[in-house]
Parts: structure tokens; C-alpha cells; sequence
């Protein structure tokens, strides 16, 4: 229960600075779907340090993680930018609005597949 508590911090920091940092990429006229991708980038490196260092304390900087949690975030990023152009031109809904929604649906993604996949034990660690 720690652990989740943990990545829910650590996920709505991540959050909150993909939100900042698209509002900021708006503000200066950064297409939507680019200002999604770079601000994702920048909630990613974030979450990468946190639940590497604080919710899973791996001790070891393990290429193969890193492997792992970059394809993590990789089906997350499609998806969440897949589901925001939908939200913003199928349904007409205010980009940030879409962009917050397609945000929330995409942190399900990714915490089953990075503690199912990315941060599990490695095979014989258990």
C-alpha cells in the first residue's frame, strides 16, 4: 500500500508538471499535439528519477528498466495523445480539458504496465 501511495505522488507531481509545462507550450503557440508529446517528455524524466529512487528503490541503474519504463511510456504517450486528438477533434472538448482527461485514462496504462512489467523483480530476485 505504501508503494501505490508512493507512485501516486510521484504520478500526480508528473502530472502536474506535464499540465504546467503544456499550458506554458500553449501560451508560446506550440501546436497542442507536439506541446503534449514535449511535456509528457518532461513529466517522464520526473517520473523515471522518482520511482526509480523513491517507490521501487532500485539500487542499480539497470539498462534493461530503463528499457522497460522508456516502452512504458512510449504505449502511454500513443495513447494519450491518440485519446487527446480524439477528445479535441471528435468531440470538440477544450484542449486542456481533453488534455487533462486523456492524461488520467493514460496513468492507468502506465501504473499496471510499469508495476507489472517495467519495475518488477528481475527473474531468480523474486
Amino acid at each position: 500500500m505504501e508503494q501505490f501511495l508512493k507512485f501516486g505522488v510521484v504520478g500526480f507531481l508528473n502530472t502536474l508538471i506535464t499540465i504546467v509545462s503544456f499550458q506554458l507550450f500553449i501560451h508560446f503557440e506550440v501546436n497542442y499535439i507536439f506541446a503534449n508529446i514535449f511535456a509528457y517528455f518532461l513529466g517522464m524524466t520526473n517520473s523515471f528519477v522518482w520511482n526509480k529512487n523513491w517507490v521501487f528503490r532500485e539500487k542499480l541503474f539497470r539498462v534493461s528498466l530503463l528499457v522497460k519504463f522508456v516502452i512504458v511510456n512510449l504505449i502511454s504517450i500513443v495513447f494519450n495523445t491518440w485519446m487527446l486528438y480524439l477528445l479535441v477533434k471528435g468531440l470538440n472538448i477544450y484542449t486542456t480539458m481533453a488534455q487533462i482527461l486523456s492524461t488520467g485514462l493514460g496513468l492507468v496504462i502506465n501504473f499496471t504496465l510499469n508495476k507489472k512489467w517495467a519495475f518488477a523483480a528481475p527473474v531468480g530476485q523474486e
